[in-house]
């Protein structure tokens, strides 16, 4: 499957195209960021500590990364993807599988204890090639819950980092645990929202943080723009919900029909949620972002959309054949249920999961 890193896609949203005509006059994604970002200076200022590691690309593969209770390798499968193994706590193996990348834009690694649990997580960014208002960056985060198996968390947006850092990684309220700056732009403005690792998962903050309440609107105008405003009435930006905190569905994953992703076509996933209801959810395959876990009593696997189209679909049939009980996370579109997380247990098993509520 080609990511939307090294996508030529001919049915393009409407914002992408008019992204490439704006890009005349901004030349570079995160000019957005820096003109219209209602945050200080200070605020900025307040970076979270990353290590640099090194990256991964088609042409470089770091062996090992000091992630996770005990280190992961890294290695390719047969798919032509990237599979990240470690172990957790009691030594039941977890795995990773994501987008190998058809491009010579490398993920940088990065490792941090974003949450402040004593663990020590991982963080890959990498480049989209995207301007404009097409999102410039992919943020992977997996953050190691209270077992030591991963969580996968995945953002797209206009990050600026580089072996130094992740300029957009801050600690506002000086809590010691890691708060990510997310911008979107929708419907005449910039939405900063702010994201919050705790427990191992990335939480949408609806609220106060420090001096400031997210999330936080600026007017987009012909020149750079910081001030925060209130929409007006009849005005409806929206913001993506990326994070893997709070569930939105509960049930079963009856069955799944597959799509041409390499054109923007979403899958459908049928759910029979908890109630008993018959609901269609159509994770969005332009970003990329959507993920799938199995958390089974001798390790989790976590896939992401980014994937050989084989790996994904392999998950998803087994998820579907073992009846598991699945829950999803987030939501990408505003009208419709596009989450970003599938989250799936056998129910015949007495799993541990650490999968939020």
């Amino acid at each position: 499957m080609a990511t939307k890193r090294n996508r030529v896609n001919l049915s393009l949203p409407l914002i992408i195209w008019l992204s490439l005509i704006i890009a005349v006059s901004y030349p570079s994604a995160l000019a957005f960021m820096d003109g219209y970002l209602p945050l200080s200076k200070a605020e900025i200022s307040r970076s979270f500590p990353v290590k640099f590691q090194g990256t991964l690309g088609p042409e470089h593969i770091i062996k090992t990364i000091p992630a996770g209770p005990s280190g992961l390798t890294v290695s390719t499968n047969q798919n032509g993807d990237f599979l990240l193994t470690g172990n957790d706590k009691l030594q039941k193996k977890w795995t990773i599988i994501i987008s190998l990348g058809g491009s010579a834009i490398p993920y940088y690694a990065f490792t941090s204890d974003l949450d402040h649990d004593g663990t020590s997580d991982l963080i890959l960014v990498c480049g989209t090639g995207g301007c404009g208002l097409a999102p410039s960056a992919d943020f992977l985060c997996f953050l190691f819950d209270a077992s030591g198996r991963p969580v996968p968390f995945t953002a797209d947006g206009y990050f600026d980092y580089d072996e130094h850092g992740i300029r957009d990684l801050v600690d506002i309220d000086g809590d010691g645990k890691a708060d990510l700056v997310y911008m979107n732009y929708d419907d005449g403005f910039w939405i900063t929202s702010l994201y919050q690792a705790r427990n191992g998962h990335w939480q949408k903050l609806h609220g106060r943080c420090g001096s400031r309440i997210f999330p936080i609107h600026t007017r987009f105008t012909n020149r750079d723009n910081r001030t925060p405003v209130t929409p007006k009435s009849g005005r409806h930006p929206f913001a993506p919900d990326l994070s893997n905190a709070d569930s939105a569905i509960h049930g079963r994953l009856l069955s799944y029909q597959w799509a041409n992703v390499n054109q923007s076509e979403d899958i459908q996933l049928k759910i029979k949620t908890s109630r008993d209801e018959t609901v269609i959810c159509k994770p969005v395959s332009w970003y990329s972002t959507f993920s799938v876990v199995l958390d089974e009593p001798n390790g989790r696997q976590i896939v992401s959309l980014s994937a050989n189209e084989r790996s994904v679909r392999t998950l998803l049939s087994k998820i579907v054949a073992t009846n598991c009980t699945v829950t999803l996370f987030g939501q990408r579109r505003p009208n419709a249920p596009s989450p970003e997380l599938l989250w799936a247990v056998p129910q015949s098993k007495n799993v541990q999961s650490s999968q939020p509520k």
